[in-house]
């Protein structure tokens, strides 16, 4: 992996361990990967919805608000490379120029409100795909970004359901997006999206 700081050095991990270092000193990926699925479970509940005119700034405000107690650089964009299978995630010097004339795009397109499912469902496919391939945080950036698009839904009169959806085939869609190919997101996001229901 290439970073600002060698290829052979991970900032992220501590000395000879494939372990994040983090605010609660724990060495051990189980039980790190478990306090952080604890900790960020208890954040998200006390996530406010948030503003209808949302960009980057906003992502990394999601990120340090869930990952707050665990890791120092909670909110920051990343600063090395990283990679998922074949898929390789935007160089890290270009995630703040590349994110922000994404989320002007979407910001153009009045983030989505006012269009029919269908629209809402090929557009909502589009920046889900670029945002992931965007990658901006070192981890993390899957609960953030099904968070931001769940508030972006909200304010646009839908709402997201990920129930059902099976993880392989929800990985190889976002694998096929980013290699420019949309249709099986657009297939699992007519089975995540619905119209939101007027509280009584």
């Amino acid at each position: 992996m290439s970073d600002k700081y060698g290829n052979d050095r991970d900032p992220y991990l501590y000395p000879e361990l494939n372990v994040m270092r983090n605010r609660l000193g724990i060495r051990q990926a189980e039980r790190l990967a478990q306090a952080a699925y604890e900790f960020t479970a208890l954040r998200a509940a006390t996530l406010s919805l948030g503003p209808l005119l949302r960009g980057l700034p906003h992502l990394c405000a999601i990120h340090h608000h869930l990952y707050q107690d665990i890791f120092d650089w909670a909110g920051d964009i990343r600063e090395m490379d990283i990679y998922q299978g074949d898929t390789r995630f935007c160089h890290f010097a270009y995630i703040e120029k590349e994110g922000n004339a994404l989320m002007q795009d979407l910001e153009e397109e009045g983030y989505l409100v006012g269009l029919e499912k269908a629209d809402f469902i090929n557009r909502l496919s589009h920046y889900y795909c670029e945002i992931n391939v965007l990658h901006p945080f070192r981890i993390g950036n899957g609960i953030v970004q099904r968070i931001f698009f769940e508030q972006l839904a909200i304010h646009a009169g839908y709402q997201l359901d990920w129930r059902g959806i099976d993880p392989e085939e929800w990985a190889q869609a976002n694998q096929s997006g980013a290699m420019g190919d949309l249709s099986a997101l657009n297939t699992i996001f007519s089975k995540v999206v619905s119209e939101a229901r007027e509280t009584e």
